[in-house]
């Protein structure tokens, strides 16, 4: 069939990354209506958004190109190729057509807020607070902008009000995961209590997350509640039985409750599963340190300095050994 190359009469793509009988239901649907209304803007956006739901970005983009040429003046189409440039790393591109977007409406909050976002990821953090706090004077509503805003100040340091940007976003939406995460991350790190009550309602969300799960019980480990962080990494094994961290945190537990023998046991077993896990020779060491077996626990420091010359615990307490050996002699 002849195709019309006039600038005018836009073409469809021609799908050749598909075979004739595996295209999409819903692109084919969609393209059968480009082909007798080929200078409809929005037909070709509805396919773009189809590819792009098949993963078929370059698909998307060529759409999205013929869309611009039909229809330059709607800023969400140039939102939606910035999404479609980002996928495929083209940061510049994302950025010239945010700029086009918020060009022709400056108070477009999806530009606005996209804009700060690729700013944040460039570690640009005056540029993207600019532009966030722009969003948020146009929709004050929009959770996403105040967790934007939480995370660009949490990066520059400013924790108290990134607290405050983060209790904002779980306001307007009250089952923000991420933000209820961002706030008990925030909370623990000053061993504030309301970590806990973060860490719960973001596993009310999110029951089976290990992520939250483990934050919870990493908290309650470094407040001392040793029996309560026991209890929830022991239900976390349930579903993630070889997770390092947890084993060797459960080891770390049972090593401050003096249960060396038990705490040497975790500490083993993370060996056993990776021969480089350092910090699973320097548990051992310290149970075979506490029980009197110094060159066993020599050994293992002196294992977890080969694969971690710089791990300045281990490199403390072999120290310590060898000093008080050569006080003997």
């Amino acid at each position: 069939m002849a195709v019309s190359s006039c600038s005018t009469n836009p073409t469809p793509n021609s799908q050749l990354s598909y075979g004739n009988d595996s295209i999409p239901p819903d692109i084919r649907v969609i393209s059968e209506k480009i082909a007798s209304d080929r200078n409809n803007a929005d037909l070709y956006f509805q396919r773009a958004h189809a590819y792009f739901s098949h993963n078929k970005f370059v698909d998307a983009i060529s759409d999205m190109k013929i869309v611009l040429k039909i229809d330059s003046t709607k800023p969400e189409y140039y939102n939606f190729i910035s999404d479609l440039y980002f996928t495929q790393n083209k940061t510049r591109d994302t950025r010239d057509a945010l700029r086009r977007a918020i060009k022709l409406d400056s108070s477009n909050v999806e530009a606005l807020l996209k804009y700060s976002q690729l700013f944040y990821l460039m570690r640009t953090y005056d540029t993207a607070m600019y532009y966030v706090n722009r969003s948020i004077h146009f929709d004050k509503t929009k959770a996403v902008a105040h967790f934007q805003k939480g995370m660009i100040l949490k990066e520059t340091g400013d924790t108290a009000r990134a607290v405050s940007s983060f209790q904002s976003a779980v306001e307007f939406n009250q089952n923000y995961f991420e933000a209820y995460m961002q706030l008990g991350v925030l909370c623990a790190a000053k061993k504030n209590l309301l970590a806990l009550g973060y860490f719960d309602n973001a596993l009310k969300i999110q029951q089976q997350s290990i992520e939250a799960g483990y934050a919870k019980a990493k908290f309650l480990q470094d407040i001392k509640k040793y029996d309560d962080a026991l209890q929830q990494y022991d239900s976390l094994l349930v579903s993630s039985p070889d997770n390092q961290d947890i084993t060797y945190n459960i080891g770390a537990i049972l090593f401050e409750q003096k249960k060396y023998k038990d705490a040497l046991q975790k500490f083993d077993l993370t060996i056993k599963r990776d021969d480089n896990f350092f910090r699973g020779y320097y548990g051992r060491g310290g149970c075979f340190e506490m029980s009197g077996e110094k060159q066993k626990a020599m050994d293992d420091y002196k294992k977890c300095l080969a694969i971690k010359p710089d791990f300045e615990p281990a490199i403390l307490q072999l120290d310590a050994i060898e000093r008080s050996m050569r006080k003997k002699e």
